[in-house]
């Protein structure tokens, strides 16, 4: 997903989280928890582009939503019919893109288009990352190289702003204990890094890297999780945690030969 799309979803999740919240628990109990998503969401909209800003607070006094998917080359938020250049952009989802009639944000769902089963619907994995975020074969055997590996090609995607500091906290992180998790799975993650959202890269090895004491690791799922985005990490941990806990879902992302392959299979697990 492209890099400013998926900032804004997120932003988008915590505004609806904070209005759930009004509603539901009113109390004053809740008001600090609404006042630091209120933070948080400022903070997270101080990080975009200048004219995305502009267009998003233009759209936010308009409309609950900001960001809605194109549905059959409509856009869902004001179901008027899309123009064939700006469906082309939306796919090709490497630039954000706005509907010419309502200005909202658009991105492509693809599990809208061709739903799965429902088993394999687990809502908030793919809006996460991005085409650009798969690395079917990474290089390097053993922890620390790899981890740098994935750090910098994230980094150069433009996701993640610092790759020193990107690279440090991961391995920071490391120290402390270790994210391997067992069945070829690990988690590494930064907390508190400059990027744009929760950013999470997919990186695969079929030989394994060696994570110390006997642990073999075949699937990497690096996360850059800044400190306004982290109600959102446990979560998207949890979600991969689960569907690739199977070693059948393991296999299948060590057999694509490409980062298009690895894609598809998140998307499909990843609405």
């Amino acid at each position: 997903m492209n890099k400013y799309i998926n900032l804004l979803l997120q932003i988008q999740d915590l505004e609806i989280a904070r209005r759930e919240s009004l509603v539901l628990h009113a109390d004053q109990n809740h008001s600090k928890v609404r006042e630091q998503m209120g933070e948080s969401i400022h903070e997270l909209v101080a990080t975009l582009p200048a004219d995305v800003a502009e267009i998003h607070e233009r759209i936010r006094t308009h409309y609950d939503l900001c960001v809605v998917p194109m549905l059959k080359e409509t856009c869902a938020g004001c179901f008027m019919r899309l123009p064939v250049g700006i469906v082309g952009k939306v796919k090709n989802d490497h630039q954000w893109v706005s509907c010419p009639t309502c200005n909202r944000f658009l991105y492509h769902d693809y599990l809208l288009e061709h739903p799965t089963d429902d088993h394999l619907r687990y809502k908030g994995v793919a809006r996460f990352s991005s085409l650009d975020l798969m690395f079917p074969k990474i290089k390097a055997k053993d922890k620390d190289g790899a981890i740098t590996e994935i750090a910098r090609q994230t980094v150069a995607t433009g996701f993640v702003e610092d790759e020193q500091a990107f690279v440090d906290g991961l391995l920071e992180r490391e120290e402390i204990v270790s994210t391997a998790v067992g069945s070829g799975l690990a988690f590494p993650h930064a907390r508190g890094v400059r990027a744009c959202g929760l950013t999470l890269a997919v990186g695969a090895s079929s030989g394994g890297i060696d994570f110390g004491e006997g642990e073999k690791v075949h699937l990497m799922f690096v996360s850059a999780v800044p400190l306004q985005t982290s109600m959102f990490y446990i979560e998207l941990v949890s979600k991969l945690a689960r569907y690739f806990s199977r070693p059948e879902g393991i296999q299948r992302m060590l057999e694509c030969g490409n980062a298009e392959e690895m894609w598809k299979i998140l998307v499909k697990i990843g609405k």
